[in-house]
């Protein structure tokens, strides 16, 4: 799932010392490690609360709120006697160019590195011997390990190497689905319509919502569908109601074993020509073929349908309490997923393997006690502290398993007051009952989705060393830029469904079919490999 990030740089140009590793393991014994290889195991497990010796850690973040000096991160100075180096990232456009000047100087690479979606970068680092193995770690300090296990043992499939190596932790795992059909419940009380059950009776209450004054205010100033600006996604109910629903923008897997690719399915073509009619009748908000952001858009309200997060359902969460401080009389609600021709409504799968990983790096000299920490901060009292704060101040514990969520990390108070609240959420973070923002509703709707999710799941492509797919990754950025371009053409109007043999021809001449052998050939492969993992697994 990507979130908007805040973007606190790095201040002035830190001391080499300040980033040349940990300081020493005093009590660990814990030696440097070969290039590449897991440091020796300590003779006894480290305990982390009761070491003598301060050790210096630089950790690589950029997700959450990353003030130096933070309350948490003088928390964990004192509980693991650390001196703790935030080094901060840019945003996303800039962030991994920052990962890889770090990696690649040896006075500046931190402890920690975090990184999302640079698997060739990673195999370098790996083949060059800049990460550490924590498998052995992994076997004695179990937090993290068994979370993941907990949630689905494929997660640690698709991190580890085929000899059973792990150089990459999982940072983050999206839940098994994400998003959600919403609906403004005010417009269609107004209005006095149903709630749609069909993709034919979505579009019906879409154009009411466009032409028949939903908010009553007398000005012709509303749509019916809103979301991200050139994301495919925000469409889903049309990709996964129209014909079989395999049109789908990627590779994808058939029922026969076989690969193909949605972008050129007859599947495709149906949702694109239902959606570009809508955008034509301006039911669609205009901006969603510009790269808009879904959450300011959702914000701003003027539409009454989005395909969103669920974890909007979160009293907590900013975008809707940013929405309702201007709408107040306004009401969201989730609905079930529409049925299309195929008559068997999926919401969207999301992926099993981590969308960020981060690592412990070769100038650490006790890696073994770095990942020992980092597992003790996962135990669900320690995950929670770091995570939501102080008990009473950030948050209430209602005593039946409900929280009341004071600060949530998105407001001002938490870097004018310097809590750290969120401060490293992505590298780790538990999506399971630790996630105490989830209210009750909001953890069954997640699990609702979940449920209705698995079929489409299916047929999703999911590859455990994308770098190894040379073919694709030498032909798939131009095959992409076609697809990109002809789809969002079609939506806006720019191009015509009329061109649509010519653009299938466009797509083959790039190299598709030899995409789709090589993928016949290494995903084949892995999901046997696959197999064997959960067979061993007891899964």
């Amino acid at each position: 799932m990507k979130k908007k990030l805040l973007t606190l740089l790095l201040t002035g140009m830190m001391a080499v010392g300040m980033l040349a590793g940990c300081g020493g393991g005093g009590k660990s014994g814990g030696a440097s490690a070969a290039a590449g290889e897991a440091a020796p195991l300590a003779e006894e497990k480290i305990d982390v609360l009761n070491q003598s010796e301060t050790m210096r850690m630089a950790v690589v973040c950029l997700q959450g709120y990353t003030q130096p000096d933070s309350e948490f991160e003088h928390w964990m100075e004192e509980r693991y006697n650390l001196d703790v180096q935030v080094i901060a990232l840019p945003g996303w456009s800039d962030a991994t160019a920052k990962i890889t000047l770090l990696m690649a100087d040896e006075t500046q690479r931190p402890d920690i590195i975090w990184w999302w979606n640079m698997e060739k970068d990673f195999t370098d680092w790996v083949n060059a011997g800049l990460l550490v193995d924590v498998s052995a770690y992994m076997d004695r300090y179990t937090n993290m390990r068994d979370y993941y296990n907990s949630i689905d043992p494929g997660i640690l499939f698709y991190a580890s190497e085929e000899n059973g190596s792990v150089y990459r932790i999982p940072g983050d795992i999206a839940e098994p689905a994400c998003e959600t059909l919403w609906i403004r419940q005010d417009w269609l009380d107004n209005l006095n319509l149903e709630t749609p059950k069909t993709l034919d009776e979505l579009e019906e209450v879409m154009y009411a919502f466009t032409s028949d004054d939903p908010d009553g205010n007398g000005i012709d100033d509303t749509y019916g569908l809103g979301g991200d600006g050139y994301d495919i996604r925000s469409f889903w109910p049309w990709i996964q109601g129209c014909g079989d629903g395999l049109g789908r923008d990627t590779f994808i897997k058939l029922e026969d074993g076989s690969y193909a690719y949605g972008p050129v399915s007859e599947d495709a073509k149906n949702w694109l020509g239902r959606v570009h009619k809508l955008y034509a009748d301006g039911v669609i908000t205009p901006n969603i073929v510009t790269d808009t952001d879904r959450d300011e858009e959702m914000a701003n309200g003027g539409f009454g349908v989005t395909y969103s997060w669920v974890i909007y359902n979160n009293p907590s969460n900013g975008t809707m309490k940013s929405f309702y401080s201007t709408n107040p009389d306004a009401k969201w609600v989730p609905i079930d997923m529409v049925a299309g021709d195929n008559g068997n409504p999926q919401d969207e799968p999301a992926s099993i393997g981590a969308w960020c990983y981060f690592g412990i790096t070769n100038v650490c000299s006790d890696p073994e006690r770095a990942y020992a920490i980092w597992d003790d901060m996962a135990t669900p009292e320690n995950y929670i502290h770091r995570r939501f704060g102080v008990e009473g101040r950030d948050y209430i514990d209602n005593g039946d398993g409900t929280y009341e969520i004071i600060h949530s990390g998105d407001g001002p108070e938490n870097t004018e007051q310097g809590l750290g609240i969120k401060l490293f959420q992505d590298l780790f973070s538990r999506k399971d009952e630790c996630n105490i923002e989830n209210s009750e509703e909001t953890a069954a709707l997640f699990e609702k989705v979940k449920e209705n999710s698995r079929e489409a799941y299916t047929h999703t492509i999911e590859k455990k060393n994308p770098a190894k797919y040379e073919v694709n990754n030498e032909l798939g950025t131009d095959l992409g830029d076609i697809v990109k371009e002809y789809m969002w053409g079609v939506i806006s109007g720019s191009k015509s469904l009329d061109d649509w043999d010519s653009y299938v021809e466009e797509v083959n001449e790039a190299g598709l079919q030899d995409i789709l052998d090589e993928l016949s050939e290494l995903h084949g492969a892995q999901m046997k490999q696959y197999e064997e993992y959960m067979a061993a697994q007891g899964k």
